[in-house]
């Protein structure tokens, strides 16, 4: 008998979902006030990380998946965060699937990992970079074959967390996005997983509108009084047409996985990227505003281990370049700078059924500071959090 509230023949679905509640009870760069826009700079609180709601239908070959998501990190958020149709098939020993819709981009280890199982509360610096949201409008291609896969994907080239244009896309040029990797048991208990990833696309420097002449006045002598002298023309501008640029990536991820005795899984995880102008969420990359390329790099270090059934320890050491060739000026002369973050992060879990508390540390360093002297200063942004999550 067909469920109610559902029509009879109606493909069986699936929902589950997950909520993620952090508690941030200590960070360095936490500060009662508020910003230029008039936001609190405050960050020692009680937020709404994730409150996920998923939806899966099947029916033969076809699937279609909907995800929801609320928030409250930049105050109360409902929004559409993943929907894909799609088929799976088989040809000869290949699996094959076909999506299209809003999903992760497959570029990376990663990038495409689920939010709920992450060894740790946030990916790194470069991901959140360079892939802010995960999730792009995209269409994909998968095939499997024994130990090896390959994915390539047609993606509007706007994520959803894009600083400058949140999801929506700029260029009519389609972003293409690969990964070829592949998994092998090195002996029992004991697997190697690695891959290649590849983008390229581009971006789009925004234009700007004409503007008019302008009389500007400043009371140098300060009389109140108007004076030839102190009058001064601004010269109208034409406007400016938008540009594209071209921007790419690529990028290797390796992970050995491995279940010890006494202990339970763990797993040692490496990946790197190499890009050009394609940082989208932290330093925006605009080499026609720079009249440069903007090169960034970004790595990291990831180590876990399981401690029994109920706990977990994890650590990871990344660093992100977003600019390998900046400089400045300090006085006169030129002198080349390091815009370099570097965070360790460790973490420890507990779990009972589908509850998880993790306590995280984060140490962080943030390029962008500045001294009381206006010199440029790397700026101290340490972190506790407390995650607690129940998954349904």
């Amino acid at each position: 008998m067909p469920s109610r509230g559902r029509a009879e023949g109606a493909p069986p679905v699936d929902l589950d979902g997950y909520l993620q509640v952090d508690l941030v009870p200590w960070d360095q760069a936490s500060v009662d006030d508020v910003d230029a826009d008039g936001q609190p700079l405050n960050r020692t609180r009680i937020a709404v990380r994730r409150a996920r709601l998923r939806a899966d239908a099947r029916r033969g070959a076809y699937h279609a998946q909907l995800e929801l998501d609320g928030n409250t990190v930049d105050g109360p958020v409902a929004r559409l965060v993943g929907a894909q149709v799609g088929w799976r098939g088989r040809a000869a020993d290949v699996s094959l699937e076909a999506t299209v819709g809003l999903q992760k981009l497959p570029f990376g280890r990663e990038v495409p990992s689920p939010e709920r199982e992450r060894e740790l509360l946030e990916p790194s610096t470069a991901a959140r970079a360079l892939f802010p949201g995960n999730y792009d409008a995209s269409a994909q291609v998968m095939a499997r074959w024994r130990g090896a896969e390959a994915t390539v994907a047609l993606a509007n080239g706007a994520p959803v967390g894009d600083a400058q244009w949140r999801g929506r896309d700029p260029a009519a040029s389609w972003e293409l996005i690969g990964r070829v990797g592949g998994r092998g048991e090195l002996r029992p208990g004991a697997t190697l997983v690695g891959g290649v990833s590849l983008l390229t696309g581009q971006g789009v420097h925004p234009g700007t509108p004409a503007t008019k002449e302008q009389l500007t006045w400043v009371d140098a002598n300060e009389d109140g009084l108007v004076q030839t002298t102190e009058l001064q023309v601004v010269p109208g501008a034409p406007a400016t047409p938008a540009q594209a640029f071209d921007r790419w990536a690529v990028g290797a991820d390796l992970a050995w996985t491995w279940c010890l005795r006494g202990l339970g899984p763990g797993g040692l995880a490496a990946e790197v990227v190499l890009a050009n102008n394609l940082d989208r969420g932290l330093a925006y990359a605009d080499p026609i505003a720079a009249d440069r390329q903007l090169r960034e790099l970004g790595w990291h270090v990831l180590l876990a281990q399981s401690v029994g059934r109920s706990a977990r320890i994890a650590a990871r050491l990344d660093s992100y370049r977003p600019d390998r060739d900046a400089s400045e000026f300090q006085g006169a002369a030129v002198v080349p700078i390091d815009p370099r973050y570097r965070t360790l992060t460790i973490a420890g879990e507990g779990r009972h059924g589908d509850g998880r508390v993790i306590v995280q540390y984060e140490y962080a360093e943030n390029p962008r500071g500045r001294g009381l002297d206006g010199a440029p200063r790397t700026r101290a942004e340490d972190r506790i959090t407390i995650r607690a999550q129940v998954g349904f």
